[in-house]
């Protein structure tokens, strides 16, 4: 299954404007009740080092987004941390340019959660990757007691941000993340994006040997459970590099249901 991904942005009434940090009420002014579900088996998600905490320049500077970086820091590796301050900075800026208003923190922190579940400190044993990742983040921010809708809009980008044609329709900060990681995996909206400020994020995030090190961090985050890749963009991944990897297949496994015709 290819990946394809929406480079311009449609209006979204629902984007969270940056900062607010309001509960959603329900009718009599009760907060709105969580509706998650929570994992069986829940990974811990730690609080990092002090030393780790702290911003890169051009990232809003607040307690979540410095323990969101010292995760990065501490826990991630180089590739990752690159990759993940250049979607937000892609996301951010497109954005921008596309005049929305948007929750810039809660962003950034999306950014910087979105490829924790490739690491086996945050990898489940069952999960899609994506999942694992959005599991981690809403650890993080009911730690911070967050407001359930800025936590439900965080889940939803990270848990989205490899499956086409939905992010459209979520919060605007889904479909940010969503297309700041299309353009620095596959390059989508290059052209479109400003070069000056292409060239400057890069030669701050330098992509070092991106390409074949990202599919291969790809792959150690679902190698061991190439199940939870069946009809994604990563299944891509496991034909690749598996020898004698067996591709799912939808058309046959319709044909092969149980029931009968009739």
């Amino acid at each position: 299954m290819s990946l394809t991904r929406r480079v311009f942005l449609k209006s979204a009434p629902m984007a969270s404007v940056a900062g607010v940090t309001a509960v959603g009420l329900a009718q009599g002014g009760s907060p709105t009740p969580a509706t998650f579900r929570s994992p069986k088996v829940v990974i811990p998600v730690p609080t990092p080092a002090s030393q780790y905490q702290r911003v890169q320049a051009g990232v809003p500077d607040s307690k979540l987004t410095r323990e969101a970086t010292g995760l990065l820091r501490e826990f991630s590796t180089p590739l990752l941390f690159n990759h993940s301050h250049r979607v937000f900075f892609w996301a951010n800026e497109q954005g921008r340019r596309a005049g929305q208003s948007f929750d810039v923190e809660l962003l950034f922190i999306c950014a910087a959660f979105h490829d924790l579940g490739l690491l086996k400190k945050f990898s489940s044993e069952a999960d899609r990757f994506e999942v694992d990742s959005a599991n981690a983040v809403r650890q993080f921010l009911e730690h911070h007691k967050v407001p359930n809708e800025r936590i439900q809009t965080a889940w939803d980008a990270i848990a989205l941000h490899t499956t086409p044609g939905i992010a459209a329709y979520k919060p605007v900060e889904v479909e940010l993340l969503y297309n700041g990681v299309g353009l620095d995996v596959l390059g989508i909206g290059y052209q479109e994006f400003p070069e000056d400020i292409r060239k400057k994020v890069v030669a701050e995030y330098p992509r070092v040997d991106f390409k074949q090190s990202i599919a291969k961090a790809f792959l150690g985050g679902f190698e061991h459970k190439t199940q939870t890749t069946e009809a994604t963009c990563n299944e891509d991944i496991c034909s690749h590099f598996i020898r004698n990897y067996n591709r799912s297949n939808f058309y046959d496994q319709i044909q092969n249901s149980p029931f009968q015709n009739s």
